[in-house]
């Protein structure tokens, strides 16, 4: 796990990749190199890497560069089947001289080019450097579990690509400026994330998922060369037991996962997935696991207990987090240019929390992210199975509408049943999928803007699924390429980088991600019971209590926030004069949803975290 940045384009000073370099440096502490790549006349490649040392701590440094001096590569992340390709590129004459990873990426597209991209099974982001062709390959993992941002521009000495791990580096390119996606924030209030490729920086995007772009010749081509499963998903007529092909593929994803020259933990919540790997871990023998859970002070709903006693009965070595509103809120400002984007999932905060205490035991840990988008583990899975073919009826939108009046004004308790009324009053699918998460409804956002009216486009990729796919397939292919790639892989990403800790995902595994995608519905989803196969195939390796342990992840009591401890901060931030957003958002509007809040009157908890984050990220870049 590291960072890269570079640029390919007319030369600059040595300063500016320096500084590209230090953006990023808490992504790898360990090393840092560059190389200057010759192109075509007047133009250059300059790629730049930091280092966090996993994999052959000795002989894995980059940027790396082939035997034979042809190809050179800066490449963050793992290829967790490295071995097995490397034996297979051995067979067909390929030459080694380390024992790492990012020198099978160099050999394995020597044989396979772009078809090398399929064979991984790993995190990967990387840039690829060509002497032969005098051409840069930069490419992006399947699902985007590391992340890739760019930015073309044409300059006075010609055409410029910039690239990095992160949009600060970016930033410190001289010919790159901080320019807010006026589009981007409103989109941010209804979605509560900048839908890809976009950014909330102007002419700053991200490299989509599962997709490779080549520069050659001054001239940029993207390609994809993969699709999420339920993009194109068939059920399939199972010849084994699908509950033992479950159980097969897991406990490799989880053994690959442990691949490393360095400790391995594993966060550990008590909820179902996380218990899921760390049971999982005991199962393979793994010892002397380091575990770590994250509660608050004095919250009644604390996971802190079941998570302690989780780890005793699985014999890890458990490290418990307990932090206060205040410790969050001070770290907003710092995670929001790690991020370059708002904070606007408080569960952000604690996951940084974990990672900077697992950062003094381990430097990689296993977390559950990606099982409820491969096998429907949220309450709208559950809904859009049994409701979703009603899509577009009046009956459909009346139940949503009786939801919220019986559930306004609504306390935190009815909090889900409102968010499910919110959604499922929605007409259009695409309104829908973006209601379930979102922050707010198309009419609160447009009572909130007062900015210049938005001109772009929907990508309609997430939306788009085949004529006879069921209600609950169209919903997680929505979730495998837009929720998750823009929302929660880029959290994972950045809150454990900037602790300088390296996160894996088993249950992201692209070959568990492909057989999720045959089931039928009922495998994911049977009567009330989500993730019906996670349960049955993990549930004779876990406590009772675990299985029956309702939804809750890193619920946090922003609620209670907004009317103690962040009261007066939130209505200094957000009403003050100079503030950012309130060129864009109705001062007035705002001022009216924090007194309903205070008051008791209405829960706008998720809406009013998501307008403080904005604030606070939009101070920190303009």
């Amino acid at each position: 796990m590291c960072g890269i940045a570079g640029w390919i384009g007319p030369p600059a000073d040595d300063r500016t990749l320096q500084d590209m370099m230090h953006a990023i440096r808490h992504r790898g502490p360990d090393a840092e190199g560059q190389v200057v790549l010759p192109l075509c006349s007047g133009t250059e490649a300059r790629f730049g890497h930091r280092r966090l040392s996993i994999i052959d701590l000795q002989g894995g440094s980059q940027p790396m560069t082939t035997h034979d001096g042809r190809l050179t590569v800066v490449f963050n992340g793992e290829i967790y089947n490295y071995i097995e390709i490397r034996d297979e590129l051995l067979k067909r004459g390929a030459k080694f001289t380390t024992q790492s990873d990012t020198e099978v990426v160099l050999e394995a597209w020597r044989a396979w080019r772009e078809d090398s991209l399929s064979r991984f099974r790993g995190m990967f982001a990387f840039a690829l450097y060509d002497d032969l062709e005098r051409s840069v390959v930069l490419a992006r993992d399947q699902f985007g579990k590391k992340p890739l941002f760019v930015a073309e521009r044409q300059t006075a000495n010609g055409p410029l690509l910039v690239f990095g791990s992160e949009i600060s580096a970016l930033l410190a390119h001289p010919d790159i400026r901080a320019e807010l996606d006026v589009d981007a924030l409103h989109q941010f209030l209804r979605w509560r994330y900048a839908p890809g490729p976009s950014t909330f920086f102007r002419g700053i995007r991200k490299l989509p998922p599962g997709t490779y772009l080549t520069w050659r010749n001054a001239k940029t081509v993207s390609r994809r060369y993969w699709a999420a499963p339920e993009e194109a998903a068939v059920e399939r007529t199972f010849c084994s037991d699908p509950v033992e092909d479950f159980l097969r593929i897991f406990d490799e994803a989880v053994k690959l996962r442990l691949r490393a020259d360095v400790p391995v933990g594993a966060f550990l919540s008590g909820g179902l997935d996380s218990s899921a790997i760390v049971a999982t871990l005991a199962h393979l023998g793994a010892s002397r696991v380091h575990t770590f859970s994250v509660g608050f002070q004095g919250d009644p709903a604390s996971e802190l207990p079941a998570a302690a006693e989780l780890a005793r009965q699985f014999g890890t070595i458990h490290n418990p987090v307990q932090i206060r509103p205040a410790d969050l809120t001070q770290l907003l400002p710092m995670l929001s240019r790690h991020r370059a984007a708002p904070i606007a999932e408080p569960a952000d905060l604690p996951i940084y929390a974990m990672s900077v205490e697992a950062a003094r035991h381990v430097k990689v840990v296993l977390s559950g992210e990606g099982s409820d988008e491969m096998f429907a583990g949220y309450p709208k899975h559950l809904i859009e199975r049994y409701l979703g073919g009603l899509s577009g009826s009046v009956l459909l939108s009346a139940l949503g509408r009786a939801l919220l009046a019986l559930t306004s004004p609504a306390p935190a308790r009815a909090r889900r049943l409102r968010i499910a009324g919110r959604a499922i009053r929605e007409r259009r699918f695409e309104d829908r999928m973006i209601s379930w998460f979102g922050a707010s409804t198309s009419i609160e956002s447009e009572r909130l803007w007062v900015g210049p009216e938005p001109c772009r486009k929907l990508d309609e990729r997430p939306f788009l699924q085949r004529p006879d796919s069921s209600p609950l397939r169209r919903v997680l292919h929505f979730d495998q390429t837009s929720w998750l790639p823009d929302n929660l892989l880029e959290r994972m990403d950045v809150m454990t980088m900037a602790a300088s800790i390296e996160g894996r995902a088993p249950f992201m595994d692209v070959r568990l991600a492909e057989f999720a995608s045959t089931l039928p519905d009922n495998w994911r989803i049977r009567g009330r019971v989500t993730k019906w196969i996670v349960r049955a195939a993990l549930g004779p390796r876990l406590p009772k209590a675990v299985l029956s342990r309702p939804k809750n992840g890193f619920r946090m009591p922003v609620a209670d926030w907004f009317c103690g401890p962040l009261r007066e901060p939130a209505r200094a931030l957000l009403l003050a004069s100079d503030s950012v957003s309130g060129s864009y958002l109705d001062r007035t509007a705002i001022a009216q949803l924090l007194e309903e809040h205070t008051q008791g009157r209405q829960n706008h908890d998720k809406l009013l975290w998501s307008l403080f984050s904005l604030e606070t990220f939009l101070r920190e870049f303009f």
